[in-house]
């Protein structure tokens, strides 16, 4: 599978996973996402520094996209995906309920990708 093809269907995969992602399931563990998770390992790097985060490993980048969802509520939804050399950048659009509402964001997230793995990843939010 290409890399654009990959980020896409990740991020069809959380959409369609939702309810067991608040549920608590691992991304590893949900059929949806298992296939693009195990492209991270325990190198992995996923920052965001709007939010001051940095993890290293699939084991709490798991937990924080299981956490994400539990508190916000969060979805995305990508709008286009580009594929540049080793990086791939995907244009998206998160909602997050609450407050009696729903907010939207623009968010560019960029996969730095070596062969088929995904070593890095950075999150951008307008």
């Amino acid at each position: 599978m290409d890399r654009t093809s990959a980020i896409t269907q990740m991020h069809q995969g959380y959409l369609d996973a939702h309810d067991l992602l608040v549920a608590g399931t691992r991304p590893g563990d949900i059929p949806e996402v298992a296939a693009f998770m195990a492209r991270l390992d325990e190198d992995t790097v996923f920052r965001f520094p709007s939010l001051q985060l940095e993890l290293h490993g699939r084991a709490a980048i798991e937990e924080f996209m299981v956490e994400a969802r539990q508190a916000t509520g969060m979805r995305e939804t990508s709008e286009r995906v580009v594929e540049h050399g080793n990086l791939v950048v995907s244009f998206n659009r998160s909602s997050m309920a609450g407050g009696g509402g729903t907010a939207e964001v623009p968010v560019v997230a960029v996969f730095q990708f070596d062969g088929d793995r995904v070593s890095g990843f950075w999150g951008f939010a307008g």
